[in-house]
């Protein structure tokens, strides 16, 4: 699996898929997969919304460990006001059994986007 596709079918799980399925792509022992998942239960609970990826780079990688740039663009409704908002992430992956699963997410200021 590409990083393109890797990330496109995450973004494409948090906006439309089941969140437990999120757990395949974390690592065991990620401190994020918890909150993340909670995060988006909470979005979707009060509008719909769509993440698309835009553009993924690697910035580094080793035997174990990927760094992984991306840019999404979000798009949502919220109390009748169009939103419409690029972003830009920063992404740490390990290798686990054999496949790379996110270990921790940042997103990186607006300025770099």
């Amino acid at each position: 699996m590409t990083l393109n596709e890797y990330f496109s079918s995450y973004y494409a799980l948090i906006c439309d898929g089941s969140l437990d399925d999120l757990e395949d792509y974390f690592c065991s022992g990620s401190p994020l997969f918890n909150a993340t998942k909670q995060q988006f239960e909470t979005l979707r609970k009060q509008f719909d919304f769509k993440f698309t990826l835009q553009n993924v780079a690697l910035i580094a990688k080793q035997d174990d460990l990927l760094v992984v740039r991306d840019v999404v663009n979000f798009k949502a409704e919220i109390d009748g006001k169009a939103i419409d908002k690029v972003s830009s992430n920063l992404h740490s992956l390990v290798k686990e059994s054999g496949e790379w699963k996110l270990h921790c997410s940042t997103p990186l200021p607006e300025a770099m986007v």
